[in-house]
């Protein structure tokens, strides 16, 4: 199992180096709103938990564990109709790249856009309000 982990880890470190085709600003007051109707819309109550610890850096992916993070990808993957446009929006103003070309960008680059914005420390303060908001 351990082993499982370091693979897991090395392999998010790899992914870590790729190029990004954008910049993100650091999220601001007007994104709380957005931010709260995403997470809401999107994650189960068991899992806000989670999402909450890891993006405040509460706790790591280790402390949360590999299948509360897989159950949180999933449950964005699976809610995604429901919020698309939302997400989108956000993305573009958080990157000033329109939500059209963010549509049409390569394979991938939304999730690792959305994991930018929740990973970054510069937003964690963001986050630790968020959390006491939901």
């Amino acid at each position: 199992m351990n082993q499982e982990i370091r693979e897991q880890e090395a392999t998010v470190a790899q992914e870590e180096v790729v190029e990004r085709p954008y910049t993100l600003r650091r999220l601001v007051d007007r994104d709380l709103f957005p931010i709260l109707g995403i997470v809401s819309e999107v994650f189960p109550d068991e899992l806000s938990k989670a999402f909450v610890q890891l993006s405040t850096k509460e706790k790591t992916v280790q402390e949360v564990g590999a299948m509360a993070i897989l159950k949180l990808v999933l449950a964005v993957l699976k809610n995604m109709d429901k919020v698309q446009d939302e997400v989108y929006d956000l993305l573009s103003d958080v990157s000033g790249i329109p939500a059209a070309d963010i549509k049409e960008m390569e394979f991938g680059t939304t999730p690792m856009m959305i994991w930018d914005i929740v990973s970054n420390e510069k937003n964690c303060g963001f986050f630790k309000v968020l959390s006491k908001l939901s």
